[in-house]
């Protein structure tokens, strides 16, 4: 019991699992894969799972086979289970598609870019040339105070105080539990 509940909060900790195309489709046809994998953000230690019918399938491909829709006759990995986990072990794209002829081209395909385990990347900067832009832009809104900001109050401080020590709490309760059920054995 105890080594299920550590494998339990391992997995928690090693990453997400996204059902692909969820909450409102699956790996289908009717599901846009460009916009769903583009509201999300993974990262190494996430999965996918692809849940689908018996006349689909999921094959990881090359990015060259991605993109004519070719179905490959050594794909990366292929499986026609209905349920397909992928984990995501990481940085770079990945790319899934349906090897069932006409799937790929009407949209059952699907990159996911996942990112490198650090932060996100910063919002790139414009190109001005090195004098700066010919025309600086207007702002639509007055200058920024170079004041200090306001110290945070009672209540602000109290949030975060709170968050902590729920994130605390949930630990111990955690612990505890494993050491009763380590005690129990």
């Amino acid at each position: 019991m105890a080594v299920a509940i550590m494998a339990a909060m391992a997995g928690f900790a090693r990453g997400r699992n996204y059902v692909v195309g969820a909450p409102t489709g699956g790996w289908d046809l009717r599901t846009n894969y460009t916009l769903w994998a583009s509201t999300k953000t993974f990262y190494p230690g996430d999965t996918l799972t692809f849940l689908y019918g018996s006349s689909h399938d999921v094959l990881e491909v090359t990015s060259v086979a991605y993109g004519s829709c070719g179905t490959p006759s050594n794909p990366i990995s292929s499986d026609k289970s209905g349920n397909t986990t992928v984990a995501l072990k990481a940085a770079g794209t990945r790319y899934f598609i349906c090897g069932t002829a006409g799937h790929c081209r009407s949209g059952m395909k699907m990159a996911v870019r996942v990112a490198s385990s650090g932060s996100p990347p910063p919002s790139p900067l414009p190109d001005f040339p090195p004098d700066g832009p010919a025309d600086p832009p207007s702002l639509p809104f007055p200058p920024l105070s170079l004041s200090p900001p306001a110290p945070m109050g009672a209540a602000g401080g109290a949030c975060v105080h709170a968050k902590v020590a729920a994130d605390l709490g949930i630990g111990i309760s955690m612990m505890m539990a494993m050491v009763a059920v380590a005690a129990a054995l």
